[in-house]
């Protein structure tokens, strides 16, 4: 080996004996963490007079560009009162599943605007369910519970139609009784048994 490569194998020895020392030093210092930061005083801002329930419009929205995302002192407390007074709407119950001790109501999320299976313990609606029975659910909102009935008495049935009898020739008249529609618990509309 040439004396300069030694020489410099030397320093670079030296140089990572100090290294190492520093590094050492730097884990066994005990240092005392930071004071916690002084709380600092929040004004509460005068409530906000709630706005017409429905769509708020376009408008209402401008304040978000004209004001800071990430503004500490940002608050949000008018856009959550705006949106507890909106009242929540109510599902629709299409049909019930029951198979023993399992129960599980079919429903349109208003939300969502989708249909789903729920069952007890469930969220929809701005409620959990509570209880699902063969004609109605109960979902418990914070204002109150709300029964859900599969044949609501507020909604007018559809009138049944007569369904066309054959006719034989020769043979004498017959009356044909109307055709009753028939309500089958766990079907949805469109005829197809869940599973």
């Amino acid at each position: 080996m040439s004396r300069r490569l030694l020489v410099i194998n030397v320093a670079l020895g030296i140089v990572s004996v100090v290294l190492a020392v520093g590094v050492f030093r730097t884990l066994l210092a005990k240092r005392p963490l930071p004071p916690p930061p002084a709380p600092r005083a929040v004004s509460a801002p005068a409530p906000a007079a709630p706005a017409a329930v429905g769509d708020p419009g376009p408008g209402t929205y401008g304040v978000i560009a004209a004001r800071t995302l990430f503004n500490p002192s940002r608050s949000e407390t008018a856009a959550v009162a705006v949106a507890v007074a909106a009242p929540v709407a109510k599902p629709i119950l299409l049909g019930v599943v029951i198979d023993g001790a399992k129960r599980r109501a079919f429903l349109v999320d208003p939300a969502l605007k989708r249909v789903a299976g729920y069952s007890v313990g469930d969220t929809v609606g701005g409620g959990t369910i509570q209880k699902i029975a063969d004609d109605r659910v109960v979902i418990v909102r914070p204002e109150g519970p709300l029964d859900i009935l599969l044949q609501d008495p507020a909604k007018p049935r559809a009138a049944p139609t007569a369904a066309a009898a054959p006719v034989h020739v020769g043979s004498p008249p017959t009356q044909v009784p109307p055709a009753v529609p028939q309500v089958r618990r766990g079907i949805p509309p469109g005829g197809q048994p869940v599973q």
